[in-house]
């Protein structure tokens, strides 16, 4: 049965190198398909009827995946470690400070993901998905729900069969849920952030990989991806229009740079009396659309999707979470 699935990720130390543990996340669903492609060699011959048995070669062609799940105020660290370029971990107490920020290259980290399957006639399998690199990344959070994000990663190869690790889950954990939130935005020389009300919000990165690195080497799996391409941040708000948003449509239509911050606060409490937490920043952002639109039964409403540029002297995106330690009971 499906409460016998589960989702794990643990960092390699080194590309396509399993991973030895590996923590344990509450997917939403199963992406985690392998891509294998046919050699096919076909020539004139007599009595042909169609292509030959002998002339056909299978070839490991890696695949894709993603993990989609709520963010919880513990654990979700080597989920955000994957999607972001840099991390760095910083104890105060039994607190843990985990700052994640874009940067001007790729971490060239990878990661194992286990995806344990459970068979209709009992037991279950699980497949190790080796050289995970992630390529996009979205936090969404909207009213009525809990925060949620989701990894999409390409890998190199998936095995089967072997024992399953064994994920570690957090020994306590809460969602960051809707009325946790606040978000927040900077006019240019404004000395403080100002909260606006929105009903939605969305933060996506696309990290610019190429991920078919394949050589003429009597091996077909996949190099390391690396980055070729400049990254796309990317994000949008969701507001009722009012005096506030109307000075947010001004500056798309401006062209105004601002600055955006989101801040949670967590449920779970670490033993000195910290609390758990998650905040998102964004110093340089620009509207790209659109106007507000009118409707005969509801509120005027506007949707605003921005850019995140880079503000030349600080990071583009800072993801900063910080979770109780020690944080890990097991499954």
């Amino acid at each position: 049965m499906a409460l016998d699935a589960t989702i794990a990720l643990g960092a390699e130390t080194a590309y396509g190198t399993a991973a030895s543990t590996v923590d344990g996340y509450e997917g939403k669903g199963d992406s985690w398909k392998t891509t294998r492609e046919f050699m096919e060699s076909v020539g004139f011959r007599t009595g042909l009827q169609t292509a030959r048995a002998d002339r056909r070669r299978i070839v490991d062609m890696g695949g894709e995946g993603e993990i989609e799940c709520d963010v919880l105020d513990a654990g979700a660290a080597t989920l955000f470690a994957s999607a972001f370029d840099r991390h760095e971990s910083k104890p105060a107490g039994k607190t843990t400070a985990h700052t994640f920020t874009s940067a001007s290259t790729g971490s060239g980290k990878s990661f194992t993901a286990e995806m344990v399957r459970p068979k209709a006639s009992g037991g279950v399998t699980a497949f190790r998905h080796v050289g995970c690199v992630a390529t996009t990344v979205e936090l969404t959070q909207e009213v009525g729900s809990p925060l949620a994000v989701k990894v999409a990663f390409d890998f190199q190869t998936v095995t089967h069969g072997a024992a399953a690790l064994a994920p570690v889950y957090p020994a306590e954990a809460f969602p960051f849920d809707w009325t946790a939130g606040v978000v927040e935005f900077k006019q240019p020389g404004a000395s403080a952030y100002t909260p606006l009300d929105v009903t939605k919000w969305t933060i996506s990165a696309e990290s610019g990989l190429k991920t078919d690195r394949r050589f003429v080497r009597a091996n077909p799996l996949k190099k390391v991806p690396v980055r070729a391409a400049v990254p796309t941040y990317e994000g949008s708000i969701e507001a009722e229009f009012d005096d506030s948003t109307l000075a947010f449509y001004e500056a798309f239509i401006a062209g105004t740079v601002l600055s955006a911050r989101i801040t949670y606060t967590g449920a779970t409490k670490a033993s000195d009396g910290k609390s758990s937490g998650l905040v998102i920043e964004a110093p340089a952002i620009q509207f790209t659309g659109d106007s507000p639109e009118a409707s005969i039964d509801e509120i005027t409403v506007m949707e605003l999707p921005f850019r995140i540029l880079d503000p030349g002297n600080a990071d583009a995106l800072k993801l900063v979470y910080a979770e109780p330690t020690p944080l890990a009971a097991g499954g």
